[in-house]
């Protein structure tokens, strides 16, 4: 177990989690974790809560603070953070967006000068996420037309076809055309749905579901199995799955991630048709992908293999445990499934004795397989996912029936 667990006294309520989410935590990151010379978050901190010293950001940390804190303004958690998120967007089109090819670099300087001339199919999809709330929170032209601006490079440049057909996003664009690796991932074509359900809900527009349709198709496609309930990570040009070190991975995180995201699908796009796939990756996940030994810290595991041997240690990050959380408010949602119902509280016990205390705002961001923090800093990336998680607490948790189970 963690030696030093972040304290939290007495019963984890939704009311006293709201009141922690914007009360602590969002004024927290909005001033200590925003650098207002520059009008940008900061991309980490120290592990004592102060600035670190190393002089960059990536798009993806302020794309993922401009999204927290647009959605935060949505829900009413937040007031000054909005114009925070307003800032952190002034910054990347003064610094971030290419003028010369389309496209947003990839990491810059606290001040602005890029370093990193890269355009991340993983950053444009987050970079559409922000949008996507922003818009919604504010309802302004000017994002609207950078959505549009963003989602024109991700065709022009990056989107491929086979036959015709859409065959999904290349990984990167570089300073030279040619410079594009050739593994694949499940990964940013998962946010990238994320953000395209976000821009359908912003705008109302169908032309953004029917854009997500594409991505559940890759989902059938390529990426899940559902014959055995796992999600592949790695693959080559022409979908087919590739190793990492000579070992096929399955991360439980996106498995869980996947959950929620079909299950919002649903919601909006109105497909019933979610829950079999929705119930295979929980299913998969929930027993192969948790840690349940006494001695261990209950939750995801950040990699296991596809026979559900525990890799990289043991070691759990923060942001498998959130996502865990939603998918089993997802499913508990959706269909009452007594496991997901029945994870709910424990999930949330263990988040908050080892990785998170409801009297601060920081986080212990991984733990080896001991129960050891290995974590070298608090990175402000990992507060888009404990947002998320929280808010769906808040939305979800208060109206399911009381529901009593064993981890």
């Amino acid at each position: 177990m963690s030696q030093n667990p972040p304290p939290t006294a007495g019963p984890i309520t939704a009311p006293r989690l709201r009141d922690w989410l914007a009360g602590t935590v969002l004024p927290f990151w909005e001033t200590t974790g925003f650098d207002s010379r520059h009008g940008a978050f900061f991309e980490k901190l120290d592990l004592d809560g102060t600035v670190s010293s190393e002089d960059y950001t990536r798009l993806r940390v302020q794309a993922r603070q401009i999204y927290v804190y647009a959605h935060a303004g949505v829900l009413g958690l937040s007031t000054d953070g909005l114009a925070r998120a307003h800032d952190a967007f002034d910054f990347l089109r003064r610094h971030a967006w290419d003028a010369q090819h389309g496209g947003w670099f990839h990491r810059l300087r606290r001040d602005g000068q890029p370093l990193d001339r890269t355009r991340d199919f993983y950053d444009h999809a987050f970079m559409l996420l922000a949008l996507a709330w922003l818009y919604r929170a504010s309802g302004e032209g000017e994002v609207l037309q950078a959505v549009r601006k963003t989602t024109a490079f991700l065709d022009e440049n990056l989107r491929l076809e086979r036959g015709g057909t859409f065959d999904g996003y290349a990984e990167q664009r570089g300073e030279e055309a040619s410079q594009m690796p050739t593994r694949r991932r499940q990964n940013p074509h998962m946010h990238l749905f994320e953000a395209l359900l976000a821009l359908h809900e912003a705008t109302g527009d169908a032309e953004w579901i029917e854009r997500a349709a594409s991505i559940r198709g890759l989902f059938d496609a390529h990426f899940f199995s559902a014959e055995n309930g796992q999600l592949a990570e790695f693959f080559d040009a022409d979908w087919r799955e590739m190793p990492v070190d000579g070992r096929f991975i399955r991360e439980p995180g996106h498995h869980f991630e996947w959950v929620w995201l079909l299950h919002r699908y649903g919601q909006l796009s109105g497909d019933d048709g979610v829950l079999p796939a929705m119930e295979g990756l929980f299913g998969w996940a929930w027993a192969q992908g948790i840690d349940r030994r006494a001695e261990g810290i209950f939750g995801a595991y950040d990699a296991v293999d596809p026979e559900g041997q525990v890799l990289q240690g043991g070691s759990k990050r923060l942001w498998p445990q959130t996502e865990a959380l939603k998918a089993c408010l997802a499913l508990a949602e959706r269909s009452g499934h007594p496991a997901a119902a029945a994870g709910i509280a424990p999930l949330l016990q263990s988040f908050f004795t080892h990785f998170v205390g409801l009297d601060h705002a920081l986080w212990q961001d991984q733990f080896d397989g001991a129960g050891a923090m290995i974590a070298k800093a608090v990175p402000a990336s990992s507060l888009y996912h404990l947002f998320l998680a929280i808010a769906e607490v808040l939305r979800v948790w208060p109206s399911l029936p009381a529901q009593r189970g064993a981890p």
